[in-house]
């Protein structure tokens, strides 16, 4: 029976080889604020003019210090799913006309990174498309659009999928009943959160679509301005006789012209 202790050595040895090189510890609460509030970042959401293509970015961090982990095999989805001015809002589904189009495509894109180690952040980039069909409010009431953003990965070594959602992702009933207690006071139910197949909560992000305003009226203002403030100046001095003389003579010599240009007109007209 001594050969037993050489044979327990040499499948623990075999174990320890068979075990993935660089593999990840697990978190005990990956949805946790001091994860997932750093997880997404560096957002560009810029508002462009109906007809106009916008490029939307964003970078995904790993936040996951303590424990060393990696964040393996990500699958990222982002998706544009509801339209807002200060007068309405709408969902972003099948029955939305003309909808802003992610690469010309969808409403919703889907990306995967394989591998994402501590310390390293992935950019996602993509082209958002509108048409001047694309509905985008008033002058006056700029249009939103939500995007929603989910995130699942796993931990190498650990086939058990984390999922990140954001606010887009849940009715209005589920949101609520997520972030306010029985008291009516805001706070994460993380029980609850967890009945949903969620581990934590992540930002949603948005874009703004707004029509420009002419610059006729703001020239018409400009011209009418400037026309106030020379017929101030002009009765302004013609009321205070020799304390311009300089702009008396010129204001003087302007009135006898025009004078003489209605003389004219007055003329051609009896012809």
């Amino acid at each position: 029976m001594r050969p037993l202790p050489a044979v327990l050595v040499a499948l623990a040895v075999t174990a320890l080889m068979l075990l993935p090189i660089g593999g990840s510890a697990d978190v005990d609460e990956p949805g946790a604020p001091k994860y997932v509030n750093r997880m997404l970042g560096n957002f560009v959401t810029p508002t462009v003019a109906p007809g106009e293509t916008l490029t939307f970015s964003f970078e995904v961090n790993n936040t996951y210090s303590e424990s060393g982990s990696n964040m393996a095999d990500i699958l990222l989805t982002v998706g544009i799913y509801m339209y807002a001015t200060k007068d309405e809002a709408r969902e972003v589904n099948a029955s939305f006309e003309n909808p802003p189009l992610i690469n010309g495509e969808s409403t919703e894109y889907s990306e995967t990174v394989p591998l994402l180690v501590y310390g390293e952040n992935h950019t996602v980039s993509f082209e958002i498309e509108t048409s001047k069909k694309t509905p985008h409010g008033t002058y006056f009431s700029q249009s939103t659009y939500f995007v929603r953003i989910s995130l699942e990965f796993h931990f190498p070594g650990n086939a058990t999928e984390i999922v990140m959602k954001s606010k887009g992702w849940f009715t209005d009933e589920q949101w609520t009943r997520l972030t306010t207690n029985e008291t009516g006071a805001s706070e994460l139910n993380r029980t609850y959160l967890a009945s949903l197949g969620v581990d934590g909560i992540i930002p949603d992000s948005s874009f703004g679509l707004k029509v420009p305003i002419p610059r006729w009226p703001l020239a018409v203002l400009g011209v009418a301005c400037a026309g106030v403030a020379f017929m101030a100046l002009y009765y302004f001095v013609l009321d205070n006789p020799g304390k311009y003389p300089r702009l008396e003579k010129r204001f003087y010599y302007l009135r006898g012209k025009l004078g003489e240009f209605w003389r004219q007109l007055k003329d051609r007209r009896r012809k």
